[in-house]
């Protein structure tokens, strides 16, 4: 009897011991649900990766719930996200991680201010920037290895695009449903019929991945968004008979359903390089480009400094027992030299407080597409902060911007203990920005926005009101016509009459796309030098003083230094 028995306890206890040792992916407590859902791992050079789960409320009230995951010693030290959710509801939350330093075995969570000590979520997020040093590329799950080796990294094609394949473990409609869940990808590569099989939120996510510089190559065409513009076909897209539309700063390049095969071939046919390749470049490997000279970080003059010292040193020492000697009261330099002395720490705590403490200096480079006609502002911006004290309130962001810290692998190794909290938007708190330490941030973002310009015709003058919510310094707009008109030293909110430009200049060659394809950021000269080479029917170029789209609340009363652009797309023109 015993012997029989032996073989099936043995095997429970197997069965139990396997069980006890596997990963939890779901959390229950006093009911209260959360679940891991599949995610991306993080692969790149820059992007977010997320981190999600679901959350279910079979209480019959409302629960406080906080998500965390701490990385101690690392660069990036925690993530967290805070929010209530309602009696029976059901909510997808995402921790958004910026792709930097970051490893954390597991997502803890609280709820109404009690932290789960004997559960967690295994989630095993390691974060190292371009650990893999490949491109990345999100392939549909209908395609398998074996044909994307052959098609990208085969003997048809070579190795030349240097991409590595990263495919989704969920279904479809699992995928994310905001764009900074693709921004660590190179290349997004999907079936047409993936696409639109898609739920509108995951399509939407995907298009806006594109509008802000990705690459979206479809085997088989799709439909797209009104603001997607066809491009005429070049020699490089003939052989594989490629149709490329441009969307905001990126590209959508649609093949044929024998795409995959045509790559493949004896023929060596090459898919041209339509990669989001802004990062590749050396200039995000290092120190941004908007740098601090030592005269603008200097702070307390040790010159000067160093003066008060030695004034205070003859007052306190020759002077001081001079004059007691002189009054016969030699005993007061018991007394005198303390009082001195906190005199003198009191001036330079003064000084410091008035001086040091109050030192706050920003830098900033800005180009924003603005398409009226839908409420949407794309944004690419390089932003830079030296303050002389440490700053709690740090930077916020909304949920639609993706954060790139510039710094090299020896900054990361030294400038940790950074902390960004989810609640309401993307604030990054502790530790982004220290005492005297540069922090330099690259932005994309994607928003709804409603500025805009508006047109009028008076009296046979074109006139423009203002409506950016900032200075227009400059500013050149073509009609429908073709016509171009450029005004001045326009302020918000002001109306200025248009001047009409007689001899334009190397009209319309080029395309918020090409800006993404190049360094946007030294295309800035071109776009205050030469603003007739983007303009096209119906649209602008404003160079601004202060970019609303990117904007913080320290800029205020920062010493601000700033080169932003606007290209604009007019909801509607009007004729004389």
């Amino acid at each position: 009897m015993i012997k029989s028995l032996a073989l099936p306890l043995l095997v429970i206890c197997f069965v139990v011991a396997v069980a006890a040792g596997l990963p939890a992916q779901t959390i229950d407590h006093d009911g209260l649900r959360v679940t891991a859902m599949p995610d991306l791992a993080p692969k790149s050079y820059f992007g977010y990766a997320l981190c999600r789960v679901l959350v279910t409320n079979s209480a019959n009230r409302e629960r406080n719930v906080r998500l965390f995951m701490r990385a101690p010693r690392s660069e990036l030290e925690e993530v967290s996200r805070a929010f209530k959710i309602a009696a029976g509801e059901v909510r997808e939350e995402s921790l958004l991680i910026p792709i930097m330093e970051f490893y954390a075995m597991s997502l803890r969570v609280e709820v109404d201010g009690v932290l789960l000590n004997e559960q967690s979520l295994h989630r095993d997020f390691r974060s190292y920037r371009n650990y893999y040093n490949r491109k990345q590329a999100l392939v549909d799950s209908r395609i398998s290895r074996t044909e994307f080796d052959a098609a990208f990294t085969g003997a048809g094609s070579g190795n030349v695009h240097n991409l590595e394949i990263n495919q989704f473990e969920g279904s479809l409609a699992q995928l994310y449903q905001n764009w900074l869940g693709y921004s660590q990808f190179n290349m997004l590569v999907f079936y047409a019929g993936s696409i639109n099989s898609m739920p509108d939120g995951v399509r939407r996510a995907i298009f806006d991945y594109v509008r802000a510089g990705g690459s979206l190559l479809t085997i088989g065409a799709i439909e797209l968004p009104e603001d997607f513009v066809k491009k005429p076909q070049t020699g490089a897209d003939i052989a594989l008979n490629l149709t490329v539309f441009e969307g905001g700063f990126g590209k959508v390049v649609s093949g044929e359903d024998t795409l995959l095969k045509d790559m493949s071939g004896a023929s060596g046919n090459l898919l041209p390089d339509y990669l989001c390749d802004m990062f590749s470049d050396a200039e995000f490997r290092g120190e941004s480009p908007l740098r601090f000279k030592y005269d603008e970080t200097e702070t307390l003059s040790t010159r000067w400094l160093m003066v008060i010292v030695y004034i205070f040193a003859f007052l306190i020492g020759p002077v001081n027992v001079f004059v007691l000697h002189r009054l016969g009261r030699k005993i007061l330099v018991f007394f005198t030299i303390p009082v001195a002395s906190a005199i003198c720490c009191l001036f330079i705590y003064g000084y410091y407080l008035v001086f040091e403490s109050a030192t706050l200096r920003v830098k900033r480079q800005a180009v924003t597409l603005l398409d009226e006609r839908f409420n949407r502002a794309i944004t690419f911006a390089n932003y830079a902060v030296f303050s002389s004290s440490s700053r709690s309130d740090g930077l916020r962001f909304d949920n639609q911007t993706e954060v790139f810290p510039y710094g090299g692998y020896s900054r990361r190794q030294t400038d940790g203990g950074r902390f960004i909290s989810l609640d309401e938007d993307q604030h990054l708190s502790i530790g982004w920005i220290k005492p005297k330490v540069q922090r330099a941030l690259h932005l994309r973002a994607v928003q709804t926005r409603r500025e805009r310009v508006s047109l009028t015709w008076q009296n046979g003058e074109l006139q423009l009101l203002n409506g950016l919510g900032t200075d227009i310094e400059s500013i050149r707009l073509m009609t429908r016509d073709g016509s171009i008109f450029a005004g001045k030293s326009i302020k918000a909110g002001r109306q200025s009459n248009l001047q009409r430009v007689v001899r334009p200049t190397k009209v319309g060659t080029q395309t918020p796309a090409d800006i993404a394809s190049a360094i946007w950021f030294r295309e800035l000269s071109n776009l205050e030098n030469s603003p007739d080479r983007y303009l096209q029917p119906g649209c602008y170029v404003a160079n601004i003083t202060d970019s609303p789209f990117v904007s913080q609340a320290l800029d205020s009363r920062a010493e601000k230094e700033e080169t932003s652009f606007v290209i604009g797309i007019l909801k509607e023109d009007v004729q004389p």
